[in-house]
């Protein structure tokens, strides 16, 4: 029986019914992931994946990033551009913008009851294979950005690519920002097997801006590219970027970064992201690229001036985001080896020099959690293992610590191992060991970084 959705929340709650697979993972045996109902279920709501273009961005980290920086930058142009990310951070209209704003709660509610009645009247509410959340959000996505009238979307991948529900779109680029070893049950358990499924966002004669990709990696993703006829513009080789005297900006504590990055027609000098790290001056590159492809693809509104003011004002949460308290609390998304080596990397900048450090970790049951720990744990004093709590793929805290008293380090004396049951708890506990000039950084999870971020907003 159809049950009516008047408000808000009653349209939250209808998303939440549907299997979540960022909640709960899918073993391969029983492997959700196909694209046939999703281009079926898009038909019934008018094909607007056919009518606006988009640029994918699929990659094992940085895609997040790069997405919200082509947005960035799409809106400087006078672009009227939709976003669509996951998972969200405090509520889910976060995974949806319209240029940069989220639906208002009526506009959601609406929406929301549109789609369980279309739903509900073809009879696939009923049928063995019930959309899943993921195809669900991508169905509503693609009803606001048509609603909105959006003349680009930029789509970041969910899982993969190939069989990503987002993999359905027509783009403009094509982008792979990374391809490290993450998801291994579903992907493959080799870096040639991912980057085969990220390659799987490429369409035929549409260019791709490709990040700086492992040997092998980059060797699939040319093979894919030649046999579509794509022109491949690869960090590295056809552009480039570097940080711009890092040590000579005038903040004495920088919350952004300088760089310059180098196209085949332009050099973008002085060019201001508020995002750290290395890791971000790459996926700033990443951005700049797509847009002067954009640009040479006819729109012509995305001029120099656009670019850099795109990337000045990006908001990204979660990716090294500093609050200023006493201690100083920095909390990032990073969840895999590649990302926490990432983490580490900004950790040596002077800032965070000569301060009690405290980390405080957790991690999900399905990620290398042990490679993680012995990355980043020899950059602190302290450790507080703990779980996050809307999630049920949380890693029990005793695991984490069990796996840290296996591992040794010679390089440092042994970092000292805590446990906290809830992030609240952790974070207290955090606070008082780093004091009130130290620093604590909260990472190993994006659900445990947003979890603390309510916290303190």
């Amino acid at each position: 029986m159809f049950t009516a959705i008047n408000n808000r929340d009653d349209a939250v709650q209808w998303l939440y019914d549907r299997i979540d697979y960022e909640r709960i993972r899918p073993t391969p045996a029983l492997n959700p992931f196909r694209l046939e109902r999703i281009e079926r279920l898009l038909k019934r709501i008018g094909s607007p994946q056919e009518r606006i273009p988009a640029i994918h961005i699929a990659g094992t980290k940085g895609k997040g990033s790069t997405a919200a920086m082509v947005d960035s930058i799409l809106q400087a142009s006078g672009i009227r551009a939709g976003l669509f990310t996951s998972p969200h951070i405090a509520q889910f209209e976060e995974r949806m913008r319209v240029s940069g704003r989220m639906p208002h709660p009526d506009q959601l509610t609406r929406l929301v009851s549109k789609l369980a009645e279309m739903l509900h009247e073809s009879e696939l509410e009923t049928s063995d294979r019930i959309p899943t959340f993921f195809e669900i959000t991508t169905l509503l996505a693609w009803m606001l950005f048509d609603e909105e009238g959006v003349e680009i979307a930029v789509l970041e991948t969910g899982l993969g690519g190939r069989l990503d529900c987002t993999n359905v779109c027509r783009p403009l680029v094509t982008v792979i920002t990374s391809i490290g070893l993450d998801h291994t049950h579903i992907l493959g358990d080799t870096l040639s097997l991912i980057a085969a499924e990220k390659a799987g966002i490429l369409k035929a004669g549409v260019p791709v801006v490709q990040g700086q990709l492992p040997e092998v990696a980059d060797i699939v993703v040319t093979t894919h590219a030649q046999a579509l006829g794509c022109r491949q513009f690869i960090c590295g080789r056809e552009f480039a970027w570097h940080v711009d005297h890092p040590d000579n900006q005038l903040s004495a504590r920088p919350r952004s970064q300088k760089i310059c990055v180098v196209t085949p027609t332009r050099n973008y000098d002085a060019l201001t992201i508020p995002l750290l790290g290395q890791h971000q001056a790459h996926n700033a590159s990443l951005a700049v690229m797509t847009a002067e492809l954009l640009r040479d693809a006819g729109y012509g509104q995305i001029n120099d001036a656009a670019v850099s003011h795109g990337l000045r004002t990006t908001h990204w949460p979660l990716r090294f985001e500093v609050f200023d308290q006493h201690p100083t609390i920095v909390l990032d998304a990073a969840h895999n080896p590649d990302s926490m080596k990432a983490v580490a990397n900004v950790l040596t900048g002077s800032e965070w020099s000569n301060r009690r450090r405290v980390l405080v970790f957790a991690a999900a049951s399905d990620k290398d959690a042990d490679c993680m720990i012995e990355i980043i744990r020899p950059h602190f004093d302290d450790v507080v293992f703990t779980r996050f709590m809307g999630n049920p793929r949380s890693r029990p805290p005793e695991e984490l610590l069990s796996i840290a008293a296996e591992l040794h380090h010679d390089s440092r004396p042994a970092t000292r191992c805590h446990v906290a049951q809830n992030p609240e708890t952790a974070v207290l506990h955090a606070r008082e060991l780093a004091g009130q000039a130290g620093l604590v950084v909260v990472t190993g999870s994006i659900f445990l970084a947003s979890e603390v971020r309510s916290l303190l907003t």
